[in-house]
């Protein structure tokens, strides 16, 4: 079953706005677990629900409905259809996360359910959303982020941009300055979503791949710029201590997987997954089957 959610938030960063989410729920749920789902930069909230396929579901959210979890599907502040005034100001993603922080408690209680758990389900960009709203708002029991990591992506960064890694603070001063300069705008349109050139940039066939172009949505240019550099939010990755769960691509981007674990030292306990043939948007290859499993079984046993 899917609903749809919306609050305002009165109180956000620098003024109001309202927030959409939509929840996909099992038959009978129980209100044990309940996934917050983070899509990446240049995704929507749909990223999660991209539907059957050759008889296949490539929806994240209903292979995890399946398996008796429900899950809240988010679009970060500016993005999807989290629309901002004409006048909203820049915004950093610490920001945004407290947008979203902000915002979970209220659509959980709007959607009238009591969950004993929340765990965190986060893609790409999202990962280092998940992460700075875990250290800043201790939401969630456990945390599982694919393709994602702090060990940020050099070869996509400026020469300017380059001389901010390892340095979150000066980062965070100019980060406005940077994102202007690179993309013009905070959330700039007309990227176009995976170019579907390779294993790693797009899905599985030309089908999954043009359905990650429609779940696209104009990309949160700072959220990128601070996901892309090294050291970015190091502070509060060393902050989580609740149990990780890592998936990768063995084409995906970034560091290798057995480098993540390293930026994250405090972990109550991390899990790795590399899925085979796969590349960085997940969700569109057959492996969903293999992730969606092991999300069950991984988050089954968080206490």
């Amino acid at each position: 079953m899917t609903g749809l959610l919306s609050v305002d938030l009165p109180e956000a960063f620098p003024s109001s706005l309202r927030m959409k989410a939509s929840l996909v729920t099992p038959d009978g749920w129980d209100a044990e677990a309940l996934l917050i789902c983070l899509p990446g930069g240049g995704a929507s909230r749909r990223y999660f629900e991209l539907g059957e396929y050759e008889g296949v579901d490539f929806g994240f959210a209903s292979r995890m409905a399946k398996h008796g979890f429900a899950s809240l599907l988010i679009d970060h502040p500016g993005t999807g259809d989290n629309v901002l005034a004409d006048d909203f100001p820049f915004f950093t993603p610490r920001q945004a996360v407290d947008i979203l922080g902000a915002a979970i408690p209220k659509l959980i209680k709007q959607a009238g359910i009591s969950p004993r758990r929340l765990i965190c389900v986060a893609h790409s960009m999202g990962g280092m959303m998940a992460t700075l709203l875990q250290a800043r708002h201790r939401l969630f029991s456990g945390m599982a982020l694919f393709g994602s990591s702090a060990r940020g992506l050099d070869w996509g960064l400026t020469p300017e941009e380059l001389t901010y890694i390892d340095q979150p603070d000066a980062l965070e001063r100019d980060l406005e300055d940077l994102v202007l300069k690179r993309y013009g705008a905070l959330f700039p349109a007309g990227l176009g979503g995976p170019s579907g050139k390779s294993i790693t940039f797009g899905g599985s066939s030309e089908e999954l791949t043009k359905r990650l172009r429609e779940v696209a949505t104009p990309l949160f240019a700072a959220g990128a710029t601070t996901s892309m550099t090294r050291g970015a939010f190091a502070p509060e990755a060393a902050i989580i201590d609740v149990p990780m769960l890592f998936a990768f691509g063995d084409h995906d981007i970034g560091a290798p997987a057995e480098e993540v674990p390293q930026d994250f030292p405090n972990a109550a306990d991390i899990q790795t997954l590399v899925l085979e043939q796969t590349g960085h948007n997940h969700f569109a290859f057959p492996t969903i089957v293999q992730l969606a499993d092991t999300v069950a079984e991984w988050a089954a046993g968080i206490s």
